[in-house]
C-alpha cells in the first residue's frame, strides 16, 4: 500500500503495540516459541497476527498461513511462527 491510501486511517507500527518491559502477547508467544532469530520479518508477521487476532482469537492453522503469507522468513521456517500465533491467541484468550 502508497502511503497516500493510508491518508485519513490509523496505522500501528511494531513500536505501538507493546515494551520491552510489557510485551504484547504475541511479541512474547514469538519469544517463547523461539522462533525470533535475525529479527527481520519478525515486525510484520506480528502484525499480521495481531489483525487476525483482533477479529478471530480462534484461528484454524490454515487461517494462520493465510494471515502470514505476505511475510517472508529466511531462517526458522514457518511451522513456529504458526505455534506462536496460536500460543497467543490462547493467552487472549486466557487460556494460558
Amino acid at each position: 500500500m502508497l502511503a497516500a491510501q493510508a491518508e485519513g486511517g490509523v496505522i500501528i507500527t511494531i513500536e505501538g503495540i507493546g515494551t520491552r518491559d510489557n510485551p504484547h502477547p504475541i511479541q512474547q508467544a514469538f519469544v517463547d516459541e523461539g522462533v525470533v532469530q535475525c529479527g527481520f520479518c519478525i515486525p510484520g508477521m506480528i502484525l499480521a497476527a495481531k489483525n487476525l487476532l483482533d477479529n478471530n482469537l480462534n484461528p484454524t492453522k490454515k487461517e494462520i498461513q493465510m494471515a502470514l503469507d505476505g511475510n517472508l522468513c529466511r531462517c526458522t521456517g514457518y511451522s513456529g511462527q504458526i505455534k506462536a500465533v496460536l500460543t497467543a491467541a490462547a493467552i487472549m484468550r486466557g487460556e494460558k
